[in-house]
């Protein structure tokens, strides 16, 4: 009996290579999808950690300590605790230990927290030395500058050290603010409007014996995490420490738990969603390999004919016809495996074994197979039940009755039901903190649709064929007549073009999701840089950015400046550059980039400029004394301090070192400090105690006012018609302490200062508009335009804004959000600071050494990262994942319909070569015969092309909807077009491609005569 078998699959080769082949595609895609699922949850987890931010992969424990638990090992026993209790691998443990208290300056005091966090100077850039005893600090530089403080001065502290001052030992910046370190920096800095905290020892605050402190420990996951843990494991970690630690007087705080939810939430789509494509691929794959074996079962009509004729068993029958089918197909099936097995994922979702997920593949393709093995026994059911009469016709008949019809209506009803879900499921709302589930009816929308409207325009396609052959023969078209009675004729003809309008459906709306997909990723991802490649920086100031971008990018054409500010949501750029380095659209506030950086860059006043290495005050204050500090910019952005003492009596020059401006420097400010002030002091002489208190000068009545006249160095300066020119000189911006009054004489420059406690020291250049022109983004452009509109361009810097336009979301910053001219708000600042994030945008074009390059203008590169990097992680999410998989389904599905036709064209070859070779006798053309032999198929295919293409169309727009982008709903930007032109066609073209070799090979090579070539 085998040997029967194997002889008539020899004898048939070509419709047994093609089941065997449509088999492997089938199981070995069926074997693939559990491993791809172990693979791409796996890839996700990972993905996401990775880009999750720094404080959304920590755990934070928080306690009040009171003063009976004050002792310098606190917080390494409380780091101890904290990571014994969450057992979690590669953990990065930090404890926070703060003081709320204030810095005491005379009548006057600043709210400050004073902290010590472990291993804090690994972390910073110190200008001086590390704090490592009892009574000394590092400060900020911004908190430097507003307390006037460097290196070796001293300052009271209240609670702990009003009588005995801190040592500053260092002016600190830190190194890499989005480092894993600083996971806990929002806690002790939340609000961004505070000075930075004062970092010191942890014996420091055990000598200030505050009340009560507070300790936060922070616990920080790798981005690797989830690669060697499960998320719900994580999750059980997390929950159960933070029950153990609650029991010790922690509150806990935990994001890493979110985290560890939202991941295995995403694991859980890809686990629902890829399972819908391989239930619409083991279908089709099913009903091609029935309409293959069905119509390949035609050759064997006549075997079994004259096996009936000559008595043979029923069960004889059947084997000899069923394994003709089974055998390429359980060959097929292994093949299919054995080719998935060697790309083994590991690891699935949820701790999933290896194991288990290679047992699942084995599984599949079981399934696949079975499943195909029991559609040939249906097809060949028929040939088995039918008389030896109808048998041995050589023309088959054609099948009608209200089975088909049947069939036909419940494919319509569920593409309808289908239809209703998945427009119910997209017109729903999301509600806020929630996700919603789509039905599986409604993911198998698209392929019910594309059934349905098949099976439909198969109904059509056999009555309009036969009436073309009609019109065909009586206008004496022969060609057009032969192919319209082939498929009107031919019983394989409705089936087939359902098949294969569904396979193009389907794999247009794959390949059209796909592109949308990748582009959602691409848009989202530039927006989030902003730029091809972003580089994080630290610098000294915004002005020596500035300076540094602007000298290794001297025409503008790779680089550019950009302070960034997302919790306030503004993005201040070097507008000078941005046409040519920003990734610009339309809807960041118009088209046209190179005007919308015009309108950030008003023309501005020349600034004041001076040079020389000693500069010249020429100043008077008649009724009094006061303090006088310039504040100048050099070149390189660099700050200079000329401190030009006391200025008192008449009219006289105050000549000082200038250290920076040999080059040239811009004036930015004057300090005026009345004698009622008292100023933090140096350290005390040798005769006088560490810890005595600072020296402070009786206080005397502050001046009535004191005249500028004319600043001058070698070269340039401010004369006096400057100085007397009202329009040049400003108090600070926003609100504030009382500025102090500001007045010209002839003279030059007359300022009044106000109470040294209460009021504000500093009298700037304007150099600067009125307002800062800005385009505006979501509701900051209403809330602008109901009041007198301030934005918070940098930490702690307010200043008045005009809306010079406005857009749908701001690159890198957000929806709701501001953009500015970097250098018109640094100038309009007047402090001379940095920001909340200091970066350069480059272009691909930049230079492979900028890093280098920025570092030899004092700009040190600590953190980078491109467009393409976080589209890459964007790729891996959920939605692209099943995305992925669904177009690989829908190309087999292509496939295995093409297989179908094959068999199919195979089958009918020789009986249509001989009835083509007989009317090439009764005369024929060679040309029409030719038409004859290849044009009925790929008719076919040519309605079921189009049918499919047209179908793909509602497919996609409407039907696809479930399927969103991004796991958080994310819209910033508009959705890219669901459907573009240029996939769509590509996909049909190749759908067409495979259609037509299919048909060349299977109708072979037809002879002169008309008739079929061996």
């Amino acid at each position: 009996m085998f040997g029967l078998i194997v002889r008539a699959l020899a004898s048939r080769r070509a419709p047994s290579i093609t089941l065997f082949l449509l088999t492997v595609l089938s199981a070995g895609a069926a074997a693939a999808a559990p491993q791809y699922i172990a693979a791409s949850t796996r890839d996700l987890a990972s993905a996401s950690a990775q880009a999750a931010p720094v404080a959304d992969r920590a755990v934070f424990m928080r306690r009040g300590i009171d003063t009976r638990d004050l002792r310098p090992d606190t917080v390494s026993q409380a780091e101890q605790e904290v990571s014994a209790a969450i057992g979690l691998p590669a953990l990065s443990v930090h404890g926070t230990w703060m003081v709320n208290g204030s810095v005491v300056r005379g009548r006057d005091s600043n709210t400050m927290l004073l902290v010590h966090r472990s291993g804090f100077c690994a972390e910073v850039v110190l200008d001086g030395t590390c704090p490592s005893r009892p009574g000394e600090i590092a400060v900020n530089e911004a908190t430097a500058r507003l307390l006037g403080v460097k290196a070796g001065d001293r300052l009271r502290y209240a609670p702990g050290y009003e009588q005995r001052p801190l040592t500053v030992s260092a002016v600190y910046r830190i190194a890499d603010p989005y480092s894993d370190y600083w996971a806990a920096a929002r806690l002790v800095d939340a609000s961004r409007a505070q000075p930075a905290p004062l970092l010191t020892t942890p014996e420091t605050i055990v000598a200030a014996q505050p009340q009560t402190t507070t300790l936060v420990v922070d616990a920080v996951a790798g981005g690797d995490l989830f690669a060697r843990t499960a998320p719900l494991a994580v999750r059980d970690h997390v929950i159960d420490a933070g029950r153990q630690l609650g029991q010790r007087g922690f509150e806990p705080e935990t994001p890493l738990r979110v985290l560890a939810v939202n991941i295995y939430n995403s694991q859980l789509d890809i686990v629902y969603a890829v399972p819908i494509s391989l239930v619409e691929l083991l279908a089709f794959c099913w009903i091609a390999l029935f309409l293959a074996v069905r119509h390949g079962a035609l050759e064997r009509h006549r075997d079994i004919g004259l096996l009936k004729l000559r008595g043979a068993g029923r069960a004889r029958m059947l084997t000899l016809t069923l394994g003709q089918s089974a055998l390429p197909m359980l060959a097929g099936g292994l093949v299919g495996l054995a080719a998935v097995l060697p790309l083994r994922a590991g690891t699935g979702i949820g701790g999933m074994s290896a194991t288990t997920t290679d047992l699942l593949s084995v599984a599949a393709a079981t399934v696949t197979v079975v499943g195909a093995i029991l559609a040939a026994a249906i097809a060949e059911r028929r040939a088995l039940s039918a008389p030896v009469g109808l048998l041995m016709r050589a023309v088959p008949p054609r099948h009608v009755g209200w089975r088909y019809g049947a069939v036909d209506g419940v494919l319509v009803i569920l593409a309808l039901a289908g239809a209703y879900e998945a427009w119910s499921y997209a017109s729903r709302a999301p509600v806020a903190g929630t996700t919603q589930q789509s039905t599986w009816l409604a993911l198998l929308a698209p392929a019910l649709l594309a059934f349905a409207l098949g099976v439909v325009l198969a109904r059509v396609v056999v009555p309009v064929a036969a009436r073309v052959g009609r019109r065909a023969l009586r206008a004496g078209r022969l060609g057009v007549a032969f192919t319209a009675t082939e498929l009107a004729r031919r019983p394989a003809v409705p089936r087939l073009t359902a098949l294969l309008t569904a396979a193009v459906t389907l794999f247009c709306v794959a390949v059209t999701t796909s592109d949308t997909t990748t582009r959602s990723g691409a848009e989202r991802a530039a927006n989030e840089i902003g730029a091809d490649q972003v580089l994080l920086v630290t610098a000294p100031s915004r002005g020596a950015l500035l300076a540094a971008t602007r000298a290794v990018d001297q025409q503008g054409r790779f680089a550019m400046a950009v302070v960034a500010s997302e919790d306030a949501g503004v993005l201040a750029v070097d507008a000078t550059r941005l046409a040519t380095v920003a990734r610009w659209r339309g809807e960041y506030g118009g088209a046209d980039a190179a005007a919308v950086a015009a309108r950030l860059r008003p023309e501005a006043p020349a600034p004041l400029t001076v040079s020389g290495e000693r500069l010249t005050l020429t100043a008077a204050a008649p009724r009094g004394s006061a303090t006088v500090k310039a504040t100048l910019a050099a070149a390189g952005g660099a700050v200079v301090t000329v401190d030009f003492g006391r200025v008192s009596g008449a009219r006289a020059d105050y000549s000082r070192p200038a250290e920076g401006c040999a080059a040239g420097c811009r004036l930015v400010s004057f300090e005026i400090v009345g004698k009622g002030a008292v100023r933090p002091v140096a350290e005390p002489p040798a005769t006088q105690p560490p810890d005595a208190a600072p020296t402070v000068e009786p206080e005397y009545p502050a001046p009535d006012a004191v005249l500028f006249s004319a600043l001058r160095g070698a070269d340039g300066g401010v004369d006096q018609a400057t100085f007397a020119d009202r329009s040049r000189w400003r108090t600070a911006v926003g609100a504030g302490p009382a500025p102090a009054a500001v007045s010209v004489t002839p003279q030059g420059l007359v300022i009044t200062p106000g109470r040294p406690v209460d009021s504000d020291p500093y009298v700037f250049v304007d150099d600067s508009p009125e307002r800062l022109p800005a385009i505006a983004a979501g509701v900051r452009g209403a809330e602008f335009a109901a009041s007198d509109p301030h934005v918070l361009a940098f930490p702690g810097i307010a200043v008045p804004i005009s809306v010079a336009g406005a857009a749908r979301a701001v690159p890198r910053v957000g929806r709701d959000a501001v953009l500015i001219d970097l250098e018109t708000a640094d100038l309009m600042g007047g402090d001379l600071g940095g920001g909340e994030s200091l970066q350069v945008w480059a272009t691909d074009a930049a230079p492979a050494d900028l890093a280098e390059r920025l570092a030899d203008h004092g700009v040190t590169v600590f953190g980078s990262g491109t467009i393409a990097a976080r589209a890459e992680s964007y790729s891996r999410q959920a939605p692209p994942s099943t995305i992925r998989f669904q177009l690989l389904a829908a190309a087999v599905m292509v496939l295995l319909s093409a297989g179908a036709l094959g068999v199919i064209v195979a089958v009918e070859r020789r009986p249509r070569g001989g009835e083509l070779a007989s009317l090439r006798h009764q005369g024929l053309t060679a040309r029409t015969a030719r038409r004859a032999m290849f044009g009925g198929y790929l008719m076919v295919a040519t309605v079921a092309l189009v049918a499919g293409v047209l179908t793909a169309l509602p497919a996609r727009t409407i039907l696809a909807a479930p399927l969103s982008a991004f796991p958080d709903r994310w819209d910033v930007l508009p959705a890219p077009p669901a459907v573009r032109p240029g996939p769509l066609l590509l996909a049909a073209a190749a759908a067409a491609l495979v259609f037509a070799l299919v048909v060349a090979l299977a109708s072979g090579r037809p002879r002169r005569d008309g008739g079929e070539s061996a």
